[in-house]
């Protein structure tokens, strides 16, 4: 499978704003683009632990984009939000707007699908509500795996989770920096997207009712393609290297979702 690796989305020498590029071994233009998020709580996590993941997303057809972004630590000049946010927002430009980087011939600018998991799904939600990407109207469709939504909402359930919480995030940011609290302000250069979001009932680490709240107050604030779905699908990170998990999005990325 053509693979092409490191590529800088911003012009400096960090590893953390550098993506890989996964293609189809039979590849025709005008591909669909999946940008895949990573996980790990916006403290861990790199894009190289998702080969297996991407290489079973791109043997169904799309091409797949995997994307790092800054890391908070327990440092004092470590990072924390927005700095996350605006690294994937730049990613994602970078993949839309130019026009020089391997595989671009490929792929359609114009069908992009963010997939994000745990934090990833944070990352790629609040992207398109917080009506901060430029090229939204590229982007079709928002799959979200495992994910958080609503800061104080996961709070409320692992009181535990304040350690990378507020490694990540002051708590004044709490709200403004969910994805559910921002859907109930509806962003209506995001309309035209779906929404597809999954939850393993198998993930001991996020509640699929935080799920559900999501795809709930998606619906109430007007959103008319939201699809939740919420079987066992394995693990928090066991699910993304599930088959079935691979063929639901694939289908999504197809339309057959939603």
């Amino acid at each position: 499978m053509p693979t092409y690796k490191d590529i800088p989305y911003i012009a400096d020498d960090d590893p953390r704003h550098t993506l890989d590029i996964y293609v189809p071994d039979i590849a025709t233009a005008s591909l669909p683009l999946v940008i895949f998020i990573h996980g790990g709580s916006w403290r861990t996590g790199d894009k190289s632990e998702c080969q297996v993941l991407a290489q079973g997303l791109a043997s169904q057809g799309p091409a797949i984009a995997v994307i790092n972004y800054g890391l908070s630590q327990h440092t004092p000049d470590s990072i924390r939000h927005p700095a996350h946010l605006q690294d994937a927002i730049k990613a994602v430009q970078f993949l839309v707007h130019n026009r020089d980087y391997p595989a671009r011939h490929l792929v359609d600018t114009n069908n992009v699908y963010l997939v994000g998991h745990s934090a990833g799904a944070h990352l790629a939600s609040l992207m398109v509500l917080s009506n901060e990407l430029d090229c939204i109207a590229s982007v079709r469709g928002v799959l979200g795996v495992g994910g958080i939504y609503d800061i104080p909402g996961l709070l409320e359930l692992y009181p535990d989770y304040s350690d990378f919480i507020d490694m990540a995030f002051d708590p004044t940011q709490y709200q403004e920096a969910s994805p559910q609290h921002i859907a109930k302000c509806k962003c209506t250069d995001a309309e035209h997207i779906r929404f597809l979001i999954i939850n393993s009932a198998g993930d001991s680490l996020i509640a699929s009712t935080l799920s559900a709240s999501f795809a709930s107050q998606l619906i109430s604030s007007g959103y008319t393609n939201v699809e939740l779905v919420v079987r066992d699908l394995g693990s928090h990170f066991g699910m993304l290297d599930n088959k079935e998990f691979w063929l639901l999005a694939t289908n999504f990325v197809r339309g057959l979702i939603n």
